[in-house]
Order: structure tokens, then sequence, then C-alpha cells
């Protein structure tokens, strides 16, 4: 089933000990791209969180945020490093002396400087894991809903977009019928003004052989009309049956798609065929635009 690359969903969680927020985003990219940002000592879980989410998720940019608040102070203990205050309060006398310093020390001086208090966590995270695990997963299930809603829409564009470019390809052949009689006329006119006087330079005067081979290669476009229609067929097809993966196909085909109607477009001169050519590769710039989100 077609998926998009691009998806957002958050989790959000209340316990007696802990407020909980999970928030899983994901971009377009070429490869598996993890990132985990949280204000809790987590690293620990980090490949385990990553294995999980890449389990669902093979390619993209992936950004997780965890937020852990918590409501209770039991699991931590504060250090007061009595003798390094001393030796900071010792220090600040002795500035202030030599100053003349008219200020007193108080408690505030010491809170502002690193390594007097410390808060210490008393064990780990061990009754959060199961928690956030369980978090992970279900945000995970969320993102894939919305990526495979978004892919969905992604698949109507593209099926629109092959079918403007069938309808417009149908009147290229028209025009082309059309055209190519023009040309015979024009050619035959052509011919008359080149025609020699006598058999015998006809049989050898290279300039009327040139002349019939530069018209005939300026408007045969058949083969290209046709090539251009079984990728066409062959887009539609793989857009039906499409498994992870199979955006640079499509993309591959949407090139080769864009190939043939520059062909096309060179060699016709026919403006109104012209004209078709340029509406058809701009929808060929839509589809790969669009197939660059797709996995």
């Amino acid at each position: 089933m077609i998926r998009s690359m691009t998806g957002f969903a958050n989790e959000f969680m209340n316990t007696d000990q802990y407020d909980l927020t999970v928030e899983l985003k994901s971009l377009n990219s070429r490869y598996f791209d993890f990132k985990l940002k949280s204000n809790a000592f987590i690293d620990e879980w980090e490949n385990e969180l990553r294995s999980i989410i890449y389990e669902k998720l093979k390619r993209g940019k992936i950004d997780l945020f965890i937020k852990v608040v918590e409501k209770e102070a039991k699991s931590y203990n504060i250090v007061v490093n009595s003798e390094l205050a001393k030796k900071y309060k010792a220090a600040i006398s002795e500035l202030k002396n030599e100053i003349n310093l008219e200020n007193n020390i108080g408690i505030r001086d010491f809170l502002s400087i690193n390594g007097i208090l410390q808060i210490e966590r008393m064990g780990g995270f061990e009754d959060l894991h199961e928690i956030l695990i369980d978090m992970i997963k279900r945000v995970t299930l969320k993102i894939l809903d919305m990526m495979y809603r978004e892919g969905k829409k992604t698949k109507d564009d593209l099926e629109i977009s092959i079918s403007l470019i069938g309808k417009s390809l149908a009147d290229i052949e028209k025009l082309y019928s059309q055209s190519l009689e023009k040309f015979k006329l024009s050619l035959k006119d052509r011919l008359i003004e080149l025609l020699p006087e006598t058999v015998e330079d006809r049989i050898t005067d290279n300039r009327l052989l040139m002349e019939a081979e530069l018209m005939a290669s300026r408007i045969a476009i058949n083969e290209e009309i046709v090539r251009l229609k079984s990728h066409l067929n062959q887009f539609a097809k793989i857009l039906n049956e499409k498994i992870a993966g199979d955006s640079k196909k499509l993309d591959f085909i949407s090139q080769e798609m864009n190939r043939e109607v520059n062909t096309i477009s060179s060699k016709s001169v026919d403006y109104k065929i012209i004209e078709k050519t340029i509406f058809i590769k701009g929808e060929i710039e839509k589809i790969r635009e669009q197939l660059r989100n797709l996995e």
C-alpha cells in the first residue's frame, strides 16, 4: 500500500508519578536518519527505540521527542558540597577585603556556583521503560496511519496526472495524422522544386535523397508515441500494485516518459503538438515532485 514519508503524531499520558509527552515527526529522506531528543536520562534506550520505529518506518528523517515530568522527588537526593562552599566563601571574603566590597555574602552567591548543590537520581527509570515502549509503539502506528492517508491522496493526484497525460497523448496522435498529411503535401511540393530535368539526374541527385530523408525524420514520432504509451501503462500498473520501495522505479519511468516527450517536441513543427508536449512535461514534473515524498 502506497504511503507518504511525511507525517506527525503524538501521545500523552499522565500517571501518579509522571506526565509524559511523546512526539514523532518524519520528513522525506533517502535513508533512515533517526534522532532522539529528551529531557530525561534515557540515552541507554535509544537503540531499542530506534529499532521499534525502524521496523515500521524504513526511510525518512525521523525525530523522536520525549518529555518526562516527574511529579515526585523520592527518586532524587540533594548533595551539598560543604567543603567547596567553605573554600568559595574564604576566597570571596579575601576578595572583598582586597577591593573593599561593602555587600555581605549571602546564600544566593552560592546557589549560582556549579558544584555546591548537586542533584543525584537514585536508581534509573526502570518503572518508566515499559510505559514509554508502549507509547512509542502507539505513536508509530498513529504516524503510519497519517502516512497512508497522505499516500492515498498522492496516489489519487498521480492517477489524475497519468490520465491527463494519456488524453494529451491521444490528442497528439490525432494531430500527428493531420500533420503527416500536411508534411506529405509540403514534401511533394519541395521535391517538385528539386526535380532535375533528366531521369539520369534524378537517380544521381543526392540533394533529392537528402531532402526526402530530412523531411521524413522530422515528422516520424510513431515510435516515441508507442513507447510513451507503454511507459504510462507500466507506471499505472506499478502504482496500483505499489509496495514499499517502488518509488524509485516510478521515478525512473517518469524520466523515460520525459525523454520521449522531449523527442516528440523536438521533432514536431506543428505548434498544437508542441503545446501538448509542454503540458505533458509539466505533469511529469509534478509527478516527480510527488514521488520524492513517497516511500
